[in-house]
C-alpha cells in the first residue's frame, strides 16, 4: 500500500517516500502537523471594503486617509513603508592601521525612507477629479513639508517632504485610483503627539532651586519611546547665576553663565520725537537694554502698543523708533507706564540654538554646554533646574518634549 502524499510538498506523508529508506514516521501525528502546516501557509484572504473599519488613523498634512469623506469617496491607507522598521545605519568602516578589522566608530541613522500607499475609492467616475486634486494638494511637499501621523498609542508623527515623483493611477472605468508616494524624514525619530497642542509637545514646568524657596528644583520626564530625543527650553527669569540645567539620565549638563532680568514697570514722565525716533524718560532708572520690547500705556492716546528699543541715551531714558501719529495728538499723561516682561531664554537642542526674548544675536554665549546638548533617555529622566545665587526665588524652566521611537 502506498504512503499518503502530501499535495503542498508533493512527497510521500511518511515512510521510505518521505523521509528516505526504513524512515518512519507516526503517520496520526505526522497528519496532524502538516495539517498545521498547510494552515500557515494559507494566504489571508484580503479585506472586504464594505466590512472595513475606517478609523481615521493615518494623516499627512491636513489629508486623513483609512475614513469617508463628505462626497462618501473612500481614502483607504494600504501600507507605509519603512515606517515600522529601524531607518538606514551608517557606521563608518576605518581600517585598523597594519592590524586586522576596523575601528569601534560611532555611527549615526540616516533620514527616514518611507512610501505611502493607499487607494482612493469614488462612489462614481465624478468624484475622482476633486479626490486627485486634495491628493495632489497634500503631498505637493517640496517647499514645505507635513506631518506624516499614525495615531496608534500614543499618536506618533514624522516631519516628512517628498523624496520623489508621486504615482497615481486610476486603474478602472469607476474611478479606483492607487497612489505611491515616497517621503523622506529628514529626522528619522517618530515622535508622541500631543493632540492637545499645535506642535504636538508635551510640557513640563521645573521651579528653580535656589536660597530663597524650598523648591528641589526637579522633575521626572518620561521619555515613552525607545531612543533619545531632543527637548525645547524656555528659561522664565530672574537669575543671579551661574544656574544649572542637568540630566542625570544622560549625564548631560546646562549652565547659564548670564543673569536673567525680572519683569519690571516704571512710570513715565516725558515723551521727546525728534525725525521719528522718541524718546521718553522714566521716574526711575530703569534696566533696560538695546532690543527689548516693551510696553507702553496711558502716555498718549495714541503712543501705546509693543516698542523695541532702539538706543539708551541715560540710565533712566530709552529711545525707540515711531510714527509721528503716534505721539503728536495728545500730551503726555502722567499716569502713563512702560511694562517690561521678565528675559526668557530659549534653547534648542536639537537645533542647537539659542535665543533671548525671542532675538539670537549674541545669545548663544549665554549657554555653556560641555559635550553635548540635553537630551532625553528612553524612560524616566530626573530633570534638575538650579541657580546658586537667587534671592527671588520666581524664575522657572519650561521643558517642551515628545518621546520617540527609532523602529
Amino acid at each position: 500500500m502506498p504512503a499518503p502524499y502530501d499535495p503542498v510538498y508533493g512527497t510521500a506523508l511518511y515512510g521510505a517516500g518521505a523521509y528516505g529508506a526504513g524512515a518512519f514516521l507516526d503517520p496520526q501525528g505526522q497528519d496532524g502537523e502538516h495539517t498545521k502546516v498547510r494552515r500557515s501557509l494559507t494566504p489571508l484572504p484580503p479585506p472586504v471594503f464594505t466590512g472595513m473599519k475606517l478609523q481615521e488613523d493615518v494623516s499627512i498634512g491636513d489629508l486623513t486617509l483609512n475614513r469617508i469623506d463628505d462626497n462618501n469617496v473612500i481614502w483607504v491607507c494600504t501600507d507605509i513603508e519603512g515606517w515600522w522598521v529601524h531607518p538606514d545605519p551608517e557606521i563608518p568602516d576605518v581600517d585598523r592601521g597594519w592590524s586586522d578589522g576596523s575601528y569601534d566608530a560611532r555611527g549615526r541613522w540616516q533620514a527616514r525612507q518611507i512610501t505611502l500607499n493607499g487607494v482612493i475609492l469614488p462612489p462614481d467616475p465624478e468624484y475622482l477629479p476633486a479626490a486627485r486634486d486634495t491628493l495632489v494638494r497634500a503631498t505637493s511637499l517640496v517647499y514645505t513639508g507635513a506631518w506624516l501621523k499614525t495615531r496608534e498609542n500614543p499618536t506618533r508623527a514624522a516631519y516628512v517632504r517628498l523624496s520623489g515623483r508621486p504615482e497615481i493611477a486610476t486603474i478602472n472605468a469607476r474611478g479606483r485610483t492607487e497612489f505611491s508616494i515616497g517621503l523622506r524624514a529628514a529626522d528619522p525619530i517618530k515622535y508622541s503627539w500631543n493632540e492637545s497642542d499645535d506642535e504636538g509637545y508635551n510640557t513640563q514646568i521645573i521651579p528653580a532651586k535656589n536660597n530663597s524657596t524650598p523648591e528641589t528644583g526637579e522633575r521626572t520626564i518620561t521619555n515613552v519611546g525607545n531612543t533619545s530625543v531632543p527637548i525645547f527650553i524656555e528659561v522664565t527669569g530672574p537669575t543671579s547665576g551661574p544656574a544649572t540645567i542637568y540630566n542625570d539620565a544622560t549625564d548631560q549638563l546646562f549652565t547659564i553663565t548670564d543673569t536673567l532680568r525680572a519683569s519690571e514697570t516704571r512710570s513715565v514722565t516725558s515723551v521727546v520725537a525728534t525725525g521719528g525716533v522718541v524718546t521718553i524718560t522714566t521716574s526711575a532708572n530703569h534696566t533696560l537694554a538695546v532690543g527689548d520690547f516693551i510696553d507702553l500705556s496711558g502716555v498718549t492716546s495714541t503712543l501705546t502698543g509693543t516698542f523695541q528699543v532702539s538706543d539708551i541715551p541715560a540710565d533712566d531714558k530709552a529711545s525707540f523708533l515711531a510714527d509721528e501719529s503716534d505721539f503728536l495728538e495728545t500730551p503726555i499723561s502722567p499716569s502713563g507706564t512702560l511694562t517690561r516682561d521678565a528675559d526668557f531664554l530659549e534653547i534648542d537642542t536639537y537645533e542647537r540654538k539659542v535665543a533671548l526674548n525671542g532675538i539670537t544675536l549674541g545669545a548663544r554665549a549665554r549657554v555653556d554646554t560641555l559635550v553635548d546638548w540635553l537630551t532625553l533617555a528612553a524612560g524616566a529622566n530626573v530633570v534638575s533646574f538650579i541657580d546658586e545665587g537667587t534671592v527671588n526665588g520666581t524664575a522657572s524652566m519650561k521643558v517642551y518634549y515628545r518621546s520617540g521611537w527609532i523602529g
